[in-house]
């Protein structure tokens, strides 16, 4: 009787500390956006979710003249601003004319959270300060002394590979696909949001896969890398019929219960985009208490195309 009573309170000891894990948010800014104003300046602003952990503590701007693609590239920088936690915008005055890129971070107990998802908390279209460009004979003397002015025809290189000055936060491209790439439609950017916390709004019909934010950089190892593998495979490049029997195979080993949500959420997809509602209706609903907005979205949609055929 003893040993119950001490399992049951170990056990609601248990659930008590780890409903904070499921009921807050990483701290990661969305909804960014950099706006061209008056007098040279550009007006930076953007969101956190309400709860986070580890909590937020504080906010760092960092300005640059290409979009940030990965935290790499903050390094060795200086911020231009460093702000209280509950600030949701600043602004930022300029010298020179050109394409400015921009990305927010929180500072947290442990350090600066190291994440940047371009589109979400980093800007990926260029503001540009109202400022006259200079003409031709003072362009030439300002070249001379700073090399490092944008250049609208030069190359951008990351990590070896040629990409454009503006990388879309297409999942495809941050799993190492290399697409034709458009520019951002507002549903992408919607999808984007989505990855910070911001509420879902349900098209009738999705274009294409939504990824979890853990899924979206390459892991050490475990599960977390097989299921990334995984998604490399299939889902990623949009190869719907291949993606469902490799995440049907994943899903056939014992997996942790997050890996295992989230690939069966995928799966759904994966059904979805073959035209197999009812499949991914099945696969939705098994994962509904663990992403219950993000499910009753696919599944509605799922059931409006369903009366559709």
């Amino acid at each position: 009787m003893k040993a119950f009573k001490f399992f049951f309170a170990f056990a609601a000891a248990g659930a008590f500390f780890a409903l904070p894990i499921f009921s807050q948010n990483r701290p990661v800014a969305n909804s960014i956006e950099a706006l061209s104003g008056k007098e040279k300046s550009v007006t930076i602003t953007w969101e956190f979710p309400a709860k986070c952990d580890p909590p937020i503590s504080g906010v760092q701007i960092f300005r640059g003249k290409k979009p940030f693609v990965s935290f790499e590239q903050i390094k060795g920088l200086e911020p231009i601003a460093k702000l209280e936690s509950g600030k949701k915008s600043c602004t930022d005055t300029l010298a020179a004319p050109g394409d400015y890129f921009y990305a927010a971070l929180a500072e947290t107990p442990k350090g600066l959270y190291k994440i940047i998802i371009p589109g979400v908390n980093a800007t990926t279209k260029g503001a540009k300060p109202m400022i006259p460009e200079p003409s031709e004979t003072a362009l030439t003397k300002v070249e001379n002394k700073d090399t490092n002015l944008p250049d609208p025809q030069k190359e951008v290189f990351y990590e070896g590979q040629r990409v454009r000055s503006a990388p879309l936060p297409n999942p495809g491209t941050l799993l190492g696909f290399s697409e034709k790439k458009t520019e951002m439609s507002a549903k992408a950017k919607k999808a984007a949001r989505e990855l910070g916390g911001k509420k879902i709004v349900s098209p009738k019909e999705f274009k294409s896969p939504y990824f979890f934010e853990e899924d979206m950089f390459s892991p050490d190892g475990g599960d977390e890398y097989t299921l990334f593998e995984a998604l490399r495979a299939g889902l990623a490049p949009k190869k719907y019929p291949e993606s469902v029997d490799i995440l049907k195979d994943y899903l056939s080993v014992r997996r942790s219960q997050e890996c295992g949500d989230r690939a069966q959420f995928y799966l759904g997809e994966s059904y979805y985009f073959c035209k197999d509602y009812k499949s991914a209706i099945g696969c939705f609903i098994k994962v509904q208490d663990a992403f219950p907005e993000l499910s009753k979205q696919w599944i509605d949609s799922s059931l409006d195309l369903l009366t559709l055929d």
